[in-house]
């Protein structure tokens, strides 16, 4: 089955009526289109739609036409001003549309042409403009991998409906004479289905339930047409709103027919609408979008569509509808601002409804980024956590929490730097990193303990032990640390070295203020010689079983702050 897609829509210079170096991208989905009257909103809505669709009658919608959009039926360009001037001027515009047909860009640019319009009895002969879509580059195009050939004038094949604000004429302000209203005996059963559906379960009443009956509804002389469901009462006496939903429910079901028809070379298609929201309470607004986007999806339809309906915006917004972790935004609201010099911004949903209201924005104030506070026994263990509390480090621990950690040694043996909790609750509310060899109590989700070395026991050493041991090992066994070895050889340091500088002395290792005498007297040369950096790079399992154990008493603490 094929998959053909518009992606973007670029202004560059000449601008297009008022938009210039202006790029829209348009989302898998729904696209809504927001920002204040005279922006634009309607030129990006025809330039679209005039891009796409098909010409041939093979393929026919519900109302007897197309599936095609066409800029002149949508806005009306002057050809004085929009045309002859700037042709002059050589200031034509050239905006281009760029698809994606099964994976590959292809490009359509809108090129202003001009055509002549014959004369009749009641009128003379008259100039309009044209935009027609050609191919960019100028040259035939075959989709890879298919026999679909796109000639250089012709429309991107993608079926495309346009619903303009024709929709929303009213039946009862129209001359009787001039409104049709008759049983439509041809729509397939699942269609008539759908559409008395649809318009139940987005405005909830007047559609009666399991009857198949559909008429058709227009006015004379206008593009307006659409299927009504058996009523409780006459059609024509329906609302702005009822009028508008089952416009839009005849355009789904339009694809529903295509789709069925085509079969398995069906490329999915582009409905384009616009003023969705006209005639719409804010609830049947956002039931509207729901029943719209089960439609796109079934369907493989795009909806690009424009709005001034903040309930809408809302519906689809991803601050208001984050998508799940690692997960794409199938939906999303292309808002333009600056009524003189458009532009189009990736706004949050706060931002648009303060330019919706026009309220002027205030400096942002700078937030401050909260910590938790880490507690350390002392500076040799607040040595080894500042070497494993590396930025990559930190981050993840943001991304759990929402909050960095800062170290603080605090010159406490073990036993009382957990019972601190006893005495102050703020103590409950930091991470308490305790050494190796420390036992830590039952239940503290706070407390972890830091990576070392082991003893014969296999139990945890404190850091200065880690590292005399460590040290020793390069020198007696210097083919078991050929990586530690470079980086040390690359500082120019030898075995000589390291026993002269750091192992030579009188120690007792496992003597806590003999071991923390002998660290401090050698601190220079340890933290220029990178000899507690080496010790992790070789132990990355004891490094990373930490780093979860951090991430996750962050993560309970920071409940707590």
């Amino acid at each position: 089955m094929s998959r053909f897609k518009l992606k973007t829509l670029n202004i560059e210079l000449p601008p297009f009526r008022k938009l210039k170096n202006i790029r829209f991208e348009f989302a898998d989905r729904i696209t809504l289109i927001a920002g204040h009257n005279g922006i634009g909103k309607s030129t990006i809505l025809a330039l679209i739609a005039n891009g796409s669709g098909l010409t041939e009658k093979t393929y026919t919608t519900y109302s007897g036409k197309t599936f095609q959009g066409k800029l002149n039926e949508i806005i009306h360009l002057d050809y004085d001003t929009e045309f002859k001037q700037k042709k002059d001027d050589n200031e034509l515009p050239r905006p281009i549309l760029v698809y994606s047909l099964d994976g590959h860009s292809f490009e359509k640019r809108c090129a202003l042409t001009k055509r002549t319009i014959p004369a009749t009895k009641n009128r003379p002969s008259r100039l309009e403009v044209r935009v027609v879509p050609r191919n960019s580059p100028l040259a035939d195009y075959e989709v890879p991998g298919t026999d679909i050939v796109i000639k250089n004038s012709s429309k991107a094949p993608l079926p495309t409906i346009y619903l303009g604000m024709t929709r929303m004429l009213p039946i009862g302000e129209s001359d009787p004479e001039l409104v049709e209203n008759t049983p439509d005996e041809n729509i397939h059963e699942e269609d008539a289905k759908f559409i008395t559906e649809f318009v139940n379960d987005v405005i909830g009443i007047g559609a009666v339930d399991g009857t198949k009956e559909i008429v058709t509804q227009g006015i004379k002389g206008t593009t307006k047409s659409s299927k009504h469901p058996a009523y409780s009462h006459s059609a024509k006496t329906v609302s702005l709103g009822q009028d508008s939903l089952s416009s839009i429910a005849t355009a789904l079901a339009s694809f529903m027919k295509i789709k069925r028809e085509w079969g398995e070379g069906y490329p999915g298609g582009l409905l384009v609408i616009d003023e969705i929201d006209a005639g719409f309470h804010p609830h049947a607004q956002k039931k509207l979008i729901q029943r719209i986007s089960n439609a796109a999806r079934k369907l493989q339809l795009q909806v690009v569509a424009t709005t001034h309906s903040l309930p809408l915006i809302e519906s689809i917004h991803p601050d208001a509808n984050p998508s799940p972790a690692g997960g794409a935004a199938m939906d999303k609201v292309i808002y333009v601002r600056d009524s003189r010099n458009p532009v189009a911004s990736a706004l949050t949903l706060e931002e648009i409804r303060n330019d919706m209201y026009l309220i002027p924005p205030k400096k942002q104030k700078v937030k401050k980024t909260t910590h938790i506070k880490v507690y350390l026994e002392d500076a040799e263990a607040d040595l080894f956590l500042k070497h494993i509390l590396t930025r990559r480090v930190q981050r993840k621990v943001k991304e759990a929490c929402g909050f960095l950690l800062k170290p603080i040694p605090v010159s406490l043996g073990c036993d009382n730097l957990q019972g601190l909790q006893k005495f102050d609750p703020h103590f409950k509310k930091v991470i308490i990193v305790l050494d190796a060899d420390a036992s830590v109590k039952q239940g503290m989700k706070n407390i972890v303990k830091l990576p070392g070395g082991k003893d014969e026991q296999g139990g945890g050493v404190s850091p200065e032990r880690t590292i005399y041991e460590f040290v020793k090992s390069l020198v007696d066994n210097a083919d078991a640390h050929s990586d530690s070895w470079e980086s040390l050889h690359s500082l120019r340091v030898t075995t000589d070295m390291l026993h002269e500088y750091i192992l030579s002395g009188g120690v007792n290792i496992r003597k806590r203020e003999s071991a923390k005498k002998w660290m401090k007297a050698r601190l220079e040369h340890i933290k220029e010689w990178n000899l507690v950096g080496l010790w992790l790079m070789e132990n990355p399992d004891s490094v990373k079983a930490f780093e979860g154990a951090l991430i996750k008493a962050a993560t309970a603490t920071a409940k707590l702050n």
